[in-house]
C-alpha cells in the first residue's frame, strides 16, 4: 500500500498510448452520487453546490406554476447521477490500457455541455463514459509537454431519451515540471477592504432572475450585455458545500474504511499529507499545503464550479421558459481561494432555424485582479412572440443516444 511517488509519474510514449488504447471503449466509473432525481437531491445541488436559490430549482410549489410542471433540475445536476450498463471490458482490452499515465497530476482545462432534456424527479439516468481524443500538446505550465485527454459522457433516462452529453478536457502535466516552472506560486493574497466586500454584497443582492416572465426572442438585441453576477471570495466553506451538492466527482474519495478500500484500489492517487498520514491527492483543493507541491500557490477551486457559474448566470437570464442548448468553457487560470469571480456575458448574435430562435452569449468570468480566469460560449433557445414557446432540442428528434456497445471486438494499437 507505501506510494512514495507523490503522483510523481512521467509522461511516457508508453503512457500516452495505453491511454489511446482506451478510445472508444465504455468504460465503467465511480457509483452515481444520486440513483434518483428527487426534490431533495435537486435542490441540494441547487443550493450547496452552485449557491443558486432559483425557485424553478429549489421550490415544487413556484416550479408547478411553470410550463415544466414540476421542479427541474440545474443544468450540470446531472452529472451527480449516472448508473453503468456496459459489458464487462476483455482482459486484453483492459491490460492495454492499464496504467495510462498513472501518477501524472492531471487538471480540469474546459468542458462542452449539450442539453436535450429536463432532468426531473423521478428520473434515473444511465451513464455511458469513454476516452474519445488523446492529443499531445505544449504546455506553459507544465513545463513544455502536457497530454490532453477528452472524457466524454452520455447521460440517459429511463425513457431512452439522451438527457445531455458533457466532454471533460483534461490535461496531464508532470509534477516536477509544473512546480519547477513555478508560474503559479507568485499569487498574492488579495487585501480585501470594507468598500470591496460592501460592493460584493451589493451585486449579490441585486442578482437578478427571470423567472416566470419570458424573454422573448424578439427582445434581443446584439451586443446587449447580461446583468452579470458575482461569485466569492472563494472559501474552503464553498468547496466543502460544493461536495455536499455534488458527491466527490469522479475520484470516489471517501472516509475511514471505505477511503481504505478507494486507496487500495488506486493507491497512486493518495499521497502522504503534512501529517505523514495517507490522504486523497484531490485536497489540493481545501489544504495549502498540497497545492504548493505542484506548483500552486494555494488551495484552487475546480473548474466544473465555474461552468456551474456560467450556466447560473445564462439561467437567471433566460428565466423559466428559456433552454441552454450547449455550453463550452475554457479555464484559462486558477481561481484561488480567497479570489472573487465576476461572472458577465454578453449577447454576440442571433438566429433563427425553423420555428427555433436562437442566441448566442459569450460568458467570461475575472478576478478580482482584473484576469479573465474562464471564456465560455453559450447557445439558448427563447420562446418566440410570433412562433410560440421553446421546443426542447430532444423534441426535434435529431438528438438520440447512439447504439450500445455490447462487444469490445475492437482492434488494441501495441503500447
Amino acid at each position: 500500500m507505501a506510494n512514495g511517488g507523490e503522483m510523481s509519474g512521467k509522461i511516457t510514449e508508453e503512457g500516452i498510448q495505453r491511454y489511446r488504447n482506451r478510445i472508444g471503449v465504455l468504460a465503467r466509473r465511480e457509483d452515481p452520487y444520486n440513483y434518483e432525481a428527487t426534490e431533495d437531491s435537486i435542490r441540494q445541488y441547487a443550493i450547496y453546490s452552485c449557491g443558486d436559490d432559483n425557485p424553478l430549482f429549489t421550490d415544487p410549489v413556484y416550479a408547478a406554476t411553470t410550463r415544466w410542471g414540476v421542479m427541474t433540475a440545474p443544468p450540470a445536476y446531472v452529472q451527480t447521477m449516472g448508473v453503468f450498463k456496459s459489458a464487462p471490458i476483455p482482459k486484453e482490452v483492459r491490460d492495454a490500457g492499464r496504467g495510462a499515465l498513472s501518477g501524472v497530476p492531471n487538471y480540469n482545462a474546459g468542458n462542452r455541455w449539450e442539453f436535450y432534456e429536463p432532468v426531473v424527479p423521478g428520473d434515473r439516468i444511465e451513464r455511458r463514459f469513454y476516452i474519445s481524443k488523446v492529443e499531445e500538446k505544449r504546455s506553459d505550465f507544465g513545463g513544455g509537454r502536457s497530454v490532453f485527454i477528452h472524457h466524454t459522457n452520455e447521460y440517459i433516462n429511463q425513457r431512452g431519451q439522451l438527457v445531455a452529453s458533457l466532454i471533460n478536457y483534461f490535461f496531464h502535466v508532470e509534477r516536477q515540471a509544473s512546480e519547477k516552472r513555478g508560474k503559479n506560486l507568485e499569487v498574492p493574497l488579495f487585501d480585501y477592504d470594507d468598500e470591496y466586500l460592501a460592493r460584493i454584497d451589493e451585486v449579490y443582492e441585486r442578482e437578478q432572475l427571470r423567472g416566470g416572465q419570458p424573454r422573448h426572442w424578439e427582445d434581443v438585441t446584439d451586443s446587449e450585455d447580461l446583468s452579470g453576477i458575482v461569485r466569492g471570495p472563494l472559501t474552503t466553506t464553498d468547496i466543502i458545500c460544493w461536495h455536499m451538492g455534488q458527491g466527490m466527482g469522479q475520484f470516489n474519495v471517501k472516509p475511514l474504511r471505505a477511503g481504505y478500500l478507494n486507496r487500495r484500489k488506486t493507491p497512486n492517487f493518495y499521497t502522504k499529507n503534512p501529517y505523514g498520514v495517507w490522504d486523497a491527492a484531490q485536497r489540493v483543493h481545501w489544504e495549502n499545503d498540497r497545492p504548493k507541491k505542484v506548483g500552486m500557490a494555494r488551495a484552487y477551486d475546480y473548474g466544473r464550479v465555474r461552468t456551474q457559474w456560467l450556466l447560473n448566470l445564462i439561467s437567471n437570464w433566460i428565466g423559466d421558459e428559456g433552454w441552454i442548448v450547449k455550453s463550452y468553457d475554457e479555464t484559462r487560470k486558477f481561481n484561488y481561494h480567497g479570489d472573487t469571480s465576476w461572472v458577465n456575458g454578453k449577447v454576440t448574435g442571433k438566429h433563427v432555424d425553423g420555428p427555433d430562435h436562437y442566441v448566442e452569449i459569450d460568458a467570461w468570468i475575472e478576478n478580482q485582479r482584473g484576469e479573465v480566469t474562464t471564456t465560455g460560449q453559450v447557445t439558448v433557445l427563447l420562446p418566440s412572440r410570433e412562433h410560440g414557446p421553446v421546443r426542447l432540442p430532444g423534441e426535434t428528434g435529431r438528438y438520440k443516444p447512439a447504439p450500445m456497445k455490447t462487444d469490445y471486438s475492437v482492434e488494441v494499437a501495441e503500447a
